[in-house]
């Protein structure tokens, strides 16, 4: 057996469907299987969430979901009784709400970490 001096060796155990996997994915990418989990290993791109990006309005509007809620429940509360007019603003918020998640979301900022 040749010596490889300055080379580190080390045994990692893989799963027969996750080897399957790593030979489909190296085979895909022209490389061997210890090339292409070496190239994925040391070529990783570690990302954080960009907290100095500006904000996009998401705590703002979350925020007033929050207070108009709280408004019926504080409303609820104080009479002791669901008025028909309670119900429909809580129906408008949980519209307002779903057509927000559906259309005013945005993919979060992120920024990749110098390694």
């Amino acid at each position: 057996m040749k010596k490889t001096k300055g080379k580190i060796r080390k045994e990692v155990k893989y799963s027969t469907e996750e080897w399957n996997k790593v030979t489909a994915l190296a085979k895909k990418s022209g490389k061997l299987p210890a090339a292409y989990i070496r190239d994925q290993a040391l070529n990783i791109k570690i990302k954080v969430i960009d907290v100095f990006s500006p904000d996009d309005g998401v705590v703002d509007i979350r925020n007033k979901f929050h207070r108009e809620m709280n408004e019926v429940a504080k409303t609820v509360n104080t009479h002791k009784a669901v008025f028909t007019s309670d119900v429909e603003e809580v129906e408008r918020i949980i519209n307002e709400m779903g057509e927000f998640s559906r259309n005013g979301l945005h993919t979060i900022a992120m920024r990749e970490v110098n390694c």
